[in-house]
This record gives structure tokens, sequence and C-alpha cells, in this order.
């Protein structure tokens, strides 16, 4: 397994910033290439999505590994931007993709003051299958002063979803998506969650 390190993107120097966008992109590309096939293009539309401050990244010595965005009922880890979209996915698609995306990331989450939320958790594709994220999760949940944290994953992803229940999440309840079903290949997003300090584990 990887030794990883933790940092925040806002710490990190512009070529490895732009890494973690690529990690991002990639990893979910299947999901993007609705709005646009080429990969240049799709960096472009979000590149200013990824709230830098918000966003946490595993480092591998100087190379990101990994990513995950930390949500709070105040502020989400992600804003679209609406010119970015247009420019660089067309008016029609760039509409239709601004909107969706609004609506999906753009709501306050509904959880408490104490509750941090896991979003859009992204492995560079060399560094998969090792136990990075799982280890950055782990990482994030020691170290960040909340008592629950919670995240929630595509039911196409039963690999993700494994990943979560080894480190304690717990499947909570289930919601239909209609940006699933018009952009990606899901239908419904389950609600995971786990307490800092699980039960019958020593501190």
């Amino acid at each position: 397994m990887t030794e990883i390190t933790m940092a925040k993107m806002s710490q990190l120097s512009e070529t490895q910033k732009e890494e973690v966008r690529k990690i991002f992109v990639t990893s979910y590309y299947k999901d993007m290439k609705t709005l646009h096939r080429d990969t240049e293009r799709l960096l472009g539309g979000f590149r200013r999505l990824l709230q830098e401050d918000l966003i946490r990244v595993a480092m591998d010595g100087d190379r990101p590994v990994a990513m995950v965005g930390c949500s709070t009922n105040k502020r989400r880890a992600m804003e679209v931007n609406k010119e970015d979209f247009l420019s660089n996915f067309g008016f029609i698609w760039g509409h239709v993709g601004y909107f969706s995306f609004r609506k999906e990331y753009g709501e306050p989450l509904a959880i408490d003051d104490d509750t941090l939320y896991f979003e859009c958790v992204a492995t560079n594709e060399a560094d998969r299958r090792q136990g990075v994220a799982g280890q950055m999760l782990l990482n994030l949940i020691e170290t960040e002063p909340y008592k629950t944290f919670a995240l929630d994953v595509v039911d196409s992803n039963g690999r993700a979803q494994s990943v979560y229940e080894r480190i304690g999440f717990r499947e909570m309840h289930r919601k239909k998506s209609w940006i699933g079903k018009i952009f990606m290949d899901y239908s419904e997003s389950i609600w995971m969650s786990r307490p800092k300090h699980l039960p019958g584990v020593p501190e």
C-alpha cells in the first residue's frame, strides 16, 4: 500500500493542482463524456469547479494520487462556473450541464454542524486498487474535528461501496437521481455514514 500524506489543494503548486484536476476528470470521465468527449474540454469546463480550500489531496511524495471534497452544511467543495461550461461545452450542452450540475451540487447539504461530507472521491488511475482512497478517508476521519462522516456512492459502483464498508461506513438510505439517468450510468445514490469512533474499536 502506498504511504500517503495529506494536503489542501490550495497549498499545492499550479502543476500539482492541474494533476488533481486530471485525477478528477479521468476518474469521472464516463459520467462527464455526455458533455464532451475531449478531455481537454472537460478540464476547461471544470477548471474552477473544485474549491481548493475544501479539496484534500493524498500525496505520494510530491505526486498527487487521490482527492476528495470536504463539504459542510455551509459550503460545498464544488461550485459550477457557467462561463467555463458555455465556453467549453457549447451553448446547448453548456446550459444543460450547468443547470443540471448546479441543481445537484449548488444546494446546501442537509447535515448538522458536526458532520463532514466526503464528495467526489477520486484516485489516480495508476494508483487504484492499492488502498489509497480508504487510507485517505481514514486519515481525514482521524484528523478532521467532526463527529460524523458521510458520503454517497452510486448504485452501479459496487467496488467503491465495498471499500467504504470496509472502513466502517454503513448504508443509511437511497435517493433516486435524475442527473444520474441523464448523464451517468446509475439510477440511485446510496448515502453512507459512520461515526468518528466505531463502537468496539479502541480510540
